[in-house]
């Protein structure tokens, strides 16, 4: 009984998110639509389509929280609902001249939809007895009970198509996708809108109303903070914060004067640990022990001074990397963490909301032109390239002159600035280079060296290359009497059955032994039937000789490139390497060797 009772409730809340958002499910449905076509239709794109639902879906739920925070009117929520859908059209012909996946449009959509996240929990607030600490403790709770039951059910539902699939009978692995996309696109989100509250005015004290009554009730059961999620902040979260803040305190203080200001591996750090201090900061609002109110009271304190150091450091790198999107979203990201050390330091908790403000506004900062992220990193990265072009003299009357005699340095700049400008596909725009530039021949042949790049040193990284099968290969075996195939890898131990490979030429028998070497590398040697060795093959020259800076560079090798010959008196073996790789001690690859008996 009580778990029908308990559906029913579950059944009512959708019902009811659907009726208070009914635009929002709308767009919902459309992103479950674009879904099931891009299953059915996989060699087509839809992604500038899905990315405009998605902005509509939370430009309607903000638009609606709009209208219930500061309007009555039926007329005013058509009217919001109509702007909803006339900014996603916007925002669908600015997309849609792109390409077909833009890391650009991409960030800037992500961006965007955080921003309207934050919007949709922010709005309820403004001037209101409810702070954004409840609300986003409702949010919060929302969020990840939305996952739990999102994740069983999908697997509930995987499972019983798979069960069907393999005990009765055949079903398309498209059924599974498509009931997954009705469980994600539409279920999930609706379940939870089911858990927003409505926001009514706590201020009002006329509570003869039944239903007032019982909303207000609803609302500060969804703002509560459970009882184990209070433990887990005051009793794990925070005393954890404590220690790591320990740890990064005595870092600054011992590097203060040394590779703080250059180390870029504690840059992510430092990002991650503001993240994580106004987070519980924002749920620990809602605490009133004694472990969350020194917590509120001290870390904002400590936020600031670490906060303002990562960002001077960020400011100081631009001298010499420039301004990527990323890196601008760093300093951008110090500033707003800043401001928040502030306000929660100076001003009382039910102020917080103003931090949720910032935020937003930074984030549209940060994607509308002039000053968004990609246009500041675009200027910058392009004339950082054209500065060391021009100190170097290989720019003159807007054409690129080859110059393979500057400084390593320059060198690199000249790479990562390129790389840059590529990766976020912008090459194009810059009048002055070949728009072919971005292949590896093309940038040498354009700038007159291979790329190169600080502290380059492939092995710590791993090497792999790869024969190029684009154009199509011919593998003609005249002149040779026979063509094998074989995989080599440096963690098998010694020699096999399968280390062996035997084949016939004119009625004799003939061998090739694989033997693995102390260093990791094999030998390969070729005995006829009297076990006499005709040639031996040590695999370590060939993977010196392939893997050279300039071909993991490239990544890929034309037919010449990756082709060996050895050869003496008795025999000639040609070796084409398919693919090989090295990483550290562990060396392995597949090759073709076409094997002639002299």
């Amino acid at each position: 009984m009580k778990l029908i009772k308990n559906l029913q409730q579950t059944f009512q809340g959708l019902l009811h998110a659907g009726s208070r958002y009914p635009l929002t499910v709308l767009f919902l449905a459309a992103v479950l639509g674009v879904n099931a076509i891009s299953i059915q239709q996989e060699q087509e794109n839809y992604t500038r389509y899905l990315f405009t639902f998605l902005i509509g879906a939370l430009l309607s739920g903000v638009a609606q929280h709009v209208y219930e925070r500061f309007s009555k009117k039926q007329s005013d929520r058509f009217l919001l609902m109509g702007g909803a859908i006339l900014l996603s059209i916007g925002y669908y012909f600015i997309i849609r001249t792109t390409a077909e996946y833009s890391l650009e449009i991409s960030i800037k959509t992500g961006v965007a939809a955080f921003a309207l996240i934050f919007a949709f929990i922010w709005v309820p607030t403004i001037k209101k007895k409810l702070s954004f600490n409840e609300s986003f403790m409702s949010a919060f709770k929302a969020f990840f009970i939305t996952i739990l039951f999102t994740v069983i059910i999908a697997i509930g539902v995987s499972s019983i198509l798979f069960a069907i699939d393999r005990l009765l009978f055949s079903v398309d692995y498209k059924a599974t996708l498509h009931l997954l996309n009705v469980v994600f696109s539409l279920f999930a989100p609706l379940y939870f809108l089911s858990f927003t509250p409505p926001y009514v005015d706590m201020e009002k004290n006329d509570i003869a109303k039944e239903d007032t009554l019982a909303k207000k009730e609803q609302v500060r059961q969804a703002v509560s903070c459970p009882r184990n999620l209070e433990i887990l902040l005051s009793y794990v979260v925070i005393p954890l914060t404590v220690i790591y803040t320990a740890i990064l305190l005595a870092y600054i203080v011992l590097n203060i004067g040394s590779s703080f200001w250059t180390d870029n591996l504690l840059e992510p750090l430092l990002v991650s640990y503001a993240v994580t201090v106004i987070l519980v900061y924002i749920l620990a609002s809602t605490i009133e022990n004694k472990f969350a109110v020194v917590f509120r009271k001290i870390f904002p304190k400590v936020l600031i001074p670490i906060v303002l150091f990562q960002t001077i450091a960020s400011i100081l790198k631009i001298r010499e990397m420039g301004i990527t999107q990323g890196r601008y979203y760093v300093i951008l990201f110090g500033v707003f963490a800043t401001i928040a050390g502030l306000v929660f330091s100076f001003l009382p908790v039910r102020k917080n909301g103003l931090v949720a403000a910032v935020l937003i506004v930074f984030c549209f900062i940060s994607i509308i032109p002039p000053i968004d992220a990609f246009t500041v990193s675009r200027v910058n990265q392009t004339h950082l390239l054209e500065d060391v072009l021009v100190k170097n003299k290989m720019l003159e009357n807007n054409e690129v002159i080859p110059n393979p005699s500057i400084s390593e340095k320059d060198k690199v700049r000249v790479t990562e600035t390129f790389d840059y400008l590529e990766r976020m596909d912008y090459v194009k725009d810059v009048e002055w280079l070949p728009s072919d530039a971005a292949t590896y021949q093309q940038f040498e042949t354009t700038f007159g060296f291979a790329k190169e790049y600080e502290n380059q040193n492939s092995f710590q990284s791993g090497q792999y290359v790869s024969l190029d099968w684009d154009n199509g290969l011919n593998l003609s075996v005249e002149g040779y009497d026979q063509l094998i195939r074989l995989k080599l890898y440096g963690s098998q131990a010694g020699s096999s059955e399968e280390g062996v490979i035997s084949f016939e030429k004119d009625g004799s028998a003939y061998t090739l032994m694989q033997q693995l070497k102390d260093d990791g590398y094999y030998s390969l040697s070729l005995t006829d039937e009297e076990d006499k060795e005709l040639i031996q093959i040590d695999m370590k020259e060939i993977f010196d000789e392939i893997l050279t800076d300039e071909n993991v560079q490239k990544g890929t090798l034309t037919m010449d490139e990756a082709t060996i010959v050895k050869e003496n008196k008795r025999a000639k073996v040609k070796i084409l390497v398919e693919s090989m790789d090295a990483y550290e001690d562990q060396y392995g690859g597949s090759f073709y060797l076409f094997v002639e008996i002299k």
